[in-house]
C-alpha cells in the first residue's frame, strides 16, 4: 500500500502512440483542462466525423495520430511497464460503446463520489473515467478489478475494457466542454489478497489464521449452519495442506460455544481430514475460497479482497491456479540418452548444466533434421520428411542463448548448398546474357538468316538460401520454399519478437506456411508482380525461442493449430549464473561447433546419393499406441479437448526424431541400404524427448487460457486424479463431494462422468451410482495428485 495518496495526479503525454521517445509529463488536471478548452479540438472532430460517416477504419486510422494519455504514472525512456518509474495510482475506465447517451452517463458518473475525472471518448461513443486507488503498482490488477466492478455496479448497463489492467495503458486525448475534474475525491481502497506461497510449502505462522480471515470475509458464521460451515472450511484447509493439529485447535478456538460444544468439533474435522486424506495439500496453491466470491459491490469498505487472478475466466476444466516448481518441467534423463550418435554425443559435450544439455540436444536435433536430404518414413499412409518445429520458452537470462553455437553446425551445410547454388546462377546468367544477344542479332539481320541454330531461351535458376529469418513475408517464404526444394530450410530465431512483429503484418502471416509445411502439404501464391509459386512438398524445419509472454502472443491459444505442431521445452525457473572459464583463453574453442558441422556436412552429402526410408517395427507401434491412446483419453475426458491434437501429433513428431538418429546412424556407418529400421535404443531415445516435451506442452498449454493477463498455470491432472481416486463403484455425491475438496466445480464434476461414459471408463449402474469398466480402473493417480 502506498502511504500517502497525491490527488494532483502525475501523468504523461506521448506525441503519438507510435512516437514512445517523444513524451511530456503532465497532470491529470491541467490534461482535462486542454480536453475542455478545446487544445485537441479539430483533431477529435475529424475523427468524430468519420465515424459518422461510417469510415470506421479511416477514423481508426485517424485517432491512432492522435497524443496518447498514459495516466498510470511518470514514464522515461519508453511506454513499457519498466519505463514507468513514478506510479500514481490512478486506474482508468475505458467505457467502449456506451448504452444511450455519452454525456448523460458522464453525468451520472460525476456524481461517484469515487470518480476523480472523466470525459467523453474521442470517437464520441464511449467515457474516460479516472479513479484513484490506495495500493501500489504491483497490485494494479487487483485495483483495476476492484474499480472495474464498481463502475460496473454504479452505472448502469456498462462494461469496462479489460485493456486497462496494466498501468501503462494509454488513452487517447479528446474534446469534451463537459468533462469534469475534481480537486478532492474518494480514494479507492483495495484490499489485497496475502502473498502467494509455494505450491508444497510448509504455511508460514499466523498464515493459517490469516486463511481463515479471509474465508470468513465471503463465508459468514451463523448460528444456523454451523455445521455445515465448519465442514466447509475444514475441507478447504484440508486440501490447502493444513495439518489436523493446528485445524483442530484454531476451530475450537473460534467457533466453540453453546449448542456447538469441543466434540463436535473434533468429531467434525477428524472427518474431513480422514475421508478425504488423498486431497491432503491438492489445492495448496489456491487462493482464500471466499476471495473469490461474487457480490453486489455497493460499499468501498466492505469490498472483498481480490486476488491478482481475479480476472482470469474460471470455467477451465483444468484444476485451481499454481505455481509449478522445477519438477513439473523436467528434464532428459542423460541414463536414457546414452550411446547417441556420435556427432550429437559431441555436440553435447560443451554443455555444462542440465539445462544446457538439453537445449544443445533439441537445438541439434531439429537444425540436424533439415540437413538429411532424401530421408522420409511413412505414418498412417502419407509421406514424411524428417525436419520439424521446436520452441524453447523461458525467462529473460535462463540460458536460452546457449543455442546460437549449435546453429554454427548447420552452416557448413547450408553454405555448400548457397555456393554450388550460386555457381549455377552464374551459368544461367551467362547463358541468359548469350541468349539474348543471340536474339538481338536475330533481328538486326533481316536481310538474311544468321548462321547456325538459334539459341534456346535458358530454364530460370534462382539462388537458394536454405536459412530463413523471422522477417520474412509470405510470399517471400513460400517462394525461398520452391526455390530450395528438393533441400529442406531452416527458420532459426533466438528472438520470437521476430517472428511476432512479422506475422502481425498482413504481408508476413505465414502461420498458414507453418502449418502446412509441417505436413509437407502444398502450399501457394500468385501476384500480378511475382507470379505464382507453389510447393507441392514443402520441407521446413523451425527453432525459435522467446519468453513466455513473447511465447503467448506467437501462439495466443491452444485452439491455433501451430500449437500443436511444436516441440515446446520450457525452461522453469530464472537459470543460474555462469561462471567464466579458462576455455575462452583458447580461439579454437569458438570453432568447435563449426567442426562438427562439417562432419555433419560430409553425412548430408554421403545421405543426398541414395534414398532413405525409415520405419518402426511392430513392438514399437504398439508401445507408442498404448501410450498415446491412454493419453488421448486422458485428454478427452479430463482435459480441454482442444489440446487432443498435441497429443496427436506428438507421435509424429516422435518418429522424425527416430528419423534423425536412424539417418546419422547411416551415414556414421556408410551404408547404402535404403529402407533402414528404427533401433530399439534410437526409439527408446526419441520417446522419452518426445513424451518429456509433450508434458512440458500440456502444462505451457494450461497459460494460453489467460494470455491477456498475467499466466497462470493450472493443474492439468486434476480431473484425471478425481477420478482415480474414486472406488471402482461410487456415487454421484461422492464423487461431487471430492471434487469440491479439490477444487473442482461441480459441473466441471458432471461433465467428467458424462464423458467418461462415452469413452467407456464408466457404467452407470442407475440411481446416481456407477462402476468402472476394466478401461476406467486403467486410470492412475499422476505424480502431482
Amino acid at each position: 500500500m502506498r502511504n500517502q495518496i497525491n490527488q494532483d495526479v502525475e501523468c504523461t503525454l506521448f506525441r503519438t502512440a507510435f512516437d514512445t521517445l517523444s513524451y511530456t509529463p503532465v497532470t491529470l488536471g491541467g490534461y482535462l483542462a486542454d480536453v475542455v478548452n478545446g487544445k485537441y479540438k479539430q483533431q477529435v472532430e475529424n475523427v468524430r466525423a468519420l465515424v459518422t460517416s461510417g469510415s470506421e477504419e479511416e477514423a481508426g486510422i485517424c485517432k491512432k495520430n492522435l497524443p496518447l494519455l498514459v495516466a498510470g504514472g511518470r514514464m522515461e525512456g519508453g511506454r513499457k511497464r519498466e519505463h514507468l518509474v513514478g506510479y500514481s495510482g490512478c486506474v482508468v475506465g475505458d467505457l467502449d460503446h456506451v448504452p444511450g447517451s455519452p454525456s448523460e452517463l458522464l453525468a451520472r458518473a460525476r456524481e461517484l463520489s469515487y470518480v476523480k475525472a472523466g470525459h467523453i471518448s474521442p470517437s464520441g461513443t464511449g467515457l474516460k473515467l479516472f479513479v484513484l486507488v490506495d495500493s501500489d503498482m504491483e497490485h494494479h490488477a487487483q485495483a483495476f478489478a476492484v474499480v472495474s466492478r464498481l463502475l460496473e455496479a454504479d452505472l448502469p448497463d456498462v462494461k469496462v475494457d479489460p485493456s486497462g489492467k496494466d498501468p501503462n495503458r494509454g488513452c487517447f486525448v479528446s474534446y469534451d466542454p463537459a468533462a469534469f475534474y475534481k480537486i478532492e475525491a474518494e480514494v479507492v481502497c483495495v484490499p489485497v489478497a496475502p502473498g502467494k506461497s509455494g505450491v508444497f510449502s510448509q504455511p508460514e505462522p499466523r498464515s493459517l489464521s490469516n486463511y481463515i480471515d479471509k474465508f470468513e470475509a465471503g463465508n459468514p458464521f451463523t448460528d444456523g449452519s454451523r455445521h455445515s460451515y465448519v465442514v466447509k472450511l475444514a475441507s478447504a484447509l484440508n486440501s490447502a495442506g493444513f495439518s489436523e493439529a493446528e485445524v483442530t485447535a484454531e476451530c475450537l478456538y473460534r467457533y466453540t460455544a453453546p449448542g456447538f460444544d469441543e466434540k463436535e468439533i473434533l468429531a467434525t474435522v477428524a472427518d474431513i481430514y480422514h475421508r478425504y486424506q488423498s486431497a491432503h495439500g491438492s489445492n495448496s496453491g489456491r487462493q482464500t475460497p471466499g476471495m473469490a466470491t461474487k457480490k453486489s459491490v455497493r460499499n468501498l469498505k466492505s469490498s472483498t479482497p481480490v486476488p491478482e487472478d481475479a480476472l482470469l475466466d474460471d470455467g477451465s476444466p483444468m484444476g485451481p491456479d499454481y505455481e509449478p516448481v522445477e519438477g513439473d518441467f523436467p528434464h532428459f534423463d542423460k541414463s536414457l540418452l546414452t550411446g547417441l550418435p556420435n556427432l550429437l554425443a559431441d555436440a553435447l559435450k560443451t554443455a555444462s548444466d542440465d539445462t544446457e544439455h538439453d537445449l544443445t540436444l533439441l537445438a541439434s536435433l531439429t537444425m540436424i533434421s533439415t540437413a538429411l536430404p532424401k530421408v522420409r518414413g511413412m505414418m498412417q499412409g502419407e509421406m514424411y520428411y524428417a525436419p520439424f518445429y521446436t520452441v524453447v520458452t523461458g525467462p529473460s537470462g535462463s540460458g536460452k542463448g546457449c543455442v546460437s553455437r549449435v546453429f554454427k553446425m548447420i552452416e557448413p551445410w547450408q553454405r555448400s548448398i548457397y555456393d554450388n547454388s550460386a555457381r549455377k546462377v552464374e551459368e544461367y546468367n551467362k547463358e541468359k546474357e548469350a541468349y539474348e544477344l543471340d536474339k538481338l542479332k536475330q533481328r538486326q539481320s533481316k536481310a538474311k538468316k544468321p548462321a547456325g541454330t538459334p539459341l534456346e531461351c535458358p530454364r530460370l535458376v534462382q539462388q537458394r538460401q536454405l536459412h530463413m529469418a523471422g522477417y520474412t513475408t509470405t510470399a517471400r517464404m513460400i517462394a525461398q520454399l520452391e526455390i530450395n526444394d528438393p533441400y529442406s530450410s531452416l527458420l532459426f530465431e533466438t528472438e520470437l519478437e521476430s517472428l511476432n512483429n512479422t506475422m502481425a503484418q498482413d504481408f508476413g502471416g505465414y502461420g498458414y506456411v507453418l502449418n502446412q509445411a509441417f505436413h509437407g502439404e502444398r502450399v501457394s501464391c500468385a501476384s500480378k508482380t511475382n507470379g505464382t509459386f507453389i510447393v507441392e512438398h514443402p520441407k521446413l524445419g523451425m527453432f525459435v525461442t522467446g519468453t513466455p509472454s513473447m511465447f503467448a502472443k506467437f501462439v495466443p491459444t491452444t485452439e491455433n493449430g501451430l500449437y500443436s505442431r511444436l516441440l515446446i521445452y520450457h525452461i522453469a525457473g530464472g537459470g543460474v549464473y555462469r561462471s567464466l572459464t579458462s576455455a575462452d583463453n583458447d580461439p579454437k574453442n569458438a570453432s568447435y561447433f563449426t567442426e562438427l558441422g562439417g562432419r555433419l556436412q560430409d553425412m548430408a552429402v554421403f545421405l543426398e546419393k541414395t534414398d532413405t526410408f525409415v520405419s518402426f517395427t511392430d513392438r514399437q507401434r504398439k508401445k507408442l499406441d498404448r501410450y498415446f491412446s491412454r493419453e488421448y483419453y486422458n485428454v478427452r475426458v479430463f482435459g480441454n479437448e482442444d489440446v487432443t491434437s498435441v497429443v496427436l501429433r506428438h507421435r509424429l513428431i516422435i518418429f522424425r526424431i527416430a528419423m534423425v538418429l536412424t539417418a546419422l546412424r547411416k551415414a556414421e556407418e556408410e551404408v547404402e541400404t535404403v529402407h533402414r529400421i528404427i533401433t530399439d535404443a534410437d526409439f527408446e531415445v526419441a520417446f522419452h524427448i518426445g513424451t518429456v516435451c509433450l508434458r512440458h506442452s500440456m502444462l505451457v498449454s494450461t497459460t494460453l487460457k489467460h494470455s491477456d493477463t498475467e499466466q497462470h498455470f493450472k493443474m492439468h491432472t486434476a480431473q484425471r486424479d478425481l477420478f482415480a481416486a474414486m472406488p471402482d463403484k461410487f456415487k454421484t455425491a461422492t464423487l461431487v463431494e471430492e471434487a469440491v475438496v479439490r477444487g473442482i466445480s461441480r459441473s466441471s464434476a458432471f461433465r467428467m462422468l458424462k464423458k467418461a461414459q462415452m469413452y467407456d471408463l464408466l457404467i452407470s449402474l442407475g440411481a446416481g451410482y456407477y462402476d468402472k469398466t476394466d478401461s476406467g480402473k486403467n486410470v492412475t493417480i499422476s505424480k502431482k495428485g
